[in-house]
């Protein structure tokens, strides 16, 4: 029996959707693809961020871009030009829309709302089988993009917990030419507590609470730091919210469970989409949407996210560790590494487009001591580890 699809793909989020509209627009060994999506219908909830380190597919969907940023600490503030490539704001609004219109227009790939997946698929022969709240649907291969589980302390070195009101003042407020990247407000018993804030426009801007920590925090943990930074950055103005966000995202996330047999890949932010130093998600979605669409339509097999270079996840993982162990020292960090002179070699290795000279000038950036002390305690700790096993 022919299956209903050659491709599954579980979950029409920003992953699910961006390998859809790709199959969507291929002319050549189209894929016979089924998206499923739990939401009835889309709205915009979240917002997107990058640096524009080059032209890409969704420029005309950009709502907003700064060519100037700032980090501010409780004794110093850092100003970063990155007019060489802005920091961009896209709003999931309009990536929604654009991306249903490309599927609706396809005759090769389907976009299934409010339907719910009501059991783990289950391999038949050559296909998978998929249980939904509408039927039962088949498939050669599944690409999975839902959180394997619930975020929960331990399975992430760090994670991002973040809570953000987008507000319009009665009067003008913010210099919008400038987004405040990091404006550090104390540090927590276990965590770096800082609030991003992204103007619009003198009387718009996004306002989040963001902290950097072991547990993964609600609305509820984030509700009084976030009142406290709405109160402060609109200057007592009356302010309306428009809209809110909140999303919890992993840095470093611990190996993955095995995947449940072949023809069967996990992507997505908690599956190797977010980058493990930051938490930033987009553009490495993009990256992978653009590979497996090529791949898929080639003949070829699904696949995850390829794994960053050695150097790098040796870095991000000293860094993380560094921010755990040191949430005091988090801002000065911070401000050293946006504080080069040549800021291209940080946005660089935050955008995966790094060098050689690159890493070695983020390196000498870094405050020497406590990357030692830290490198020190991971091996003595590795040393401790073996000789136990043993």
């Amino acid at each position: 029996m022919r299956p209903d699809a050659d491709l599954i793909v579980l979950g029409g989020g920003c992953a699910g959707l961006s390998l859809g509209e790709r199959l969507a627009e291929s002319r050549d060994g189209v894929q016979r693809t089924i998206v499923i999506e739990a939401r009835p219908a889309y709205v915009a909830d979240r917002t997107w961020c990058f640096w524009r380190a080059a032209p890409h597919r969704h420029d005309a969907l950009v709502e907003k871009s700064w060519s100037r940023l700032r980090l501010r600490s409780a004794s110093r503030s850092v100003q970063v030009d990155c007019s060489a490539a802005p920091y961009q704001m896209l709003d999931a609004g309009s990536f929604y829309t654009r991306a249903e219109r490309l599927i609706r227009d396809s005759t090769s790939v389907e976009l299934k709302l409010d339907t719910r997946i009501t059991a783990e698929p289950q391999r038949r022969a050559d296909h998978w089988v998929v249980n939904t709240s509408r039927g039962t649907l088949t498939g050669r291969q599944i690409i999975d993009t839902r959180p394997s589980a619930s975020p929960r302390e331990g399975d992430s070195v760090l994670w991002q917990s973040f809570l953000g009101h987008e507000v319009v003042c009665d009067a003008p407020q913010f210099d919008d030419s400038t987004a405040t990247l990091m404006d550090f407000a104390g540090c927590l018993d276990d965590g770096v507590l800082f609030h991003y804030v992204l103007p619009i426009s003198p009387t718009r801007a996004l306002i989040e609470t963001t902290v950097f920590g072991p547990r993964p925090l609600s609305v509820a943990d984030l509700a009084q730091s976030q009142d406290a930074a709405l109160n402060k950055l609109c200057g007592g103005r009356t302010r309306t919210i428009v809209r809110s966000e909140h999303g919890v995202l992993p840095m470093g996330m611990r190996p993955a469970a095995p995947l449940p047999g072949g023809g069967y890949a996990r992507v997505g932010v908690m599956s190797g989409g977010a980058r493990a130093s930051t938490g930033y998600a987009f553009q490495r979605i993009q990256r992978w949407a653009r590979h497996s669409a090529r791949m898929l339509n080639n003949g070829g097999n699904v696949a995850g996210h390829a794994p960053d270079p050695l150097i790098h996840r040796g870095m991000d993982q000293l860094f993380l560790r560094v921010v755990r162990n040191n949430p005091e020292g988090a801002a000065e960090l911070f401000l050293s590494i946006f504080g080069m002179r040549d800021p291209m070699h940080i946005i660089r290795f935050l955008t995966d487009s790094c060098s050689v000279r690159d890493y070695a000038a983020v390196i000498a950036a870094l405050p020497t001591g406590v990357f030692l002390r830290e490198m020190w305690h991971g091996m003595w700790t590795a040393t401790e580890n073996r000789l136990e096993f043993v």
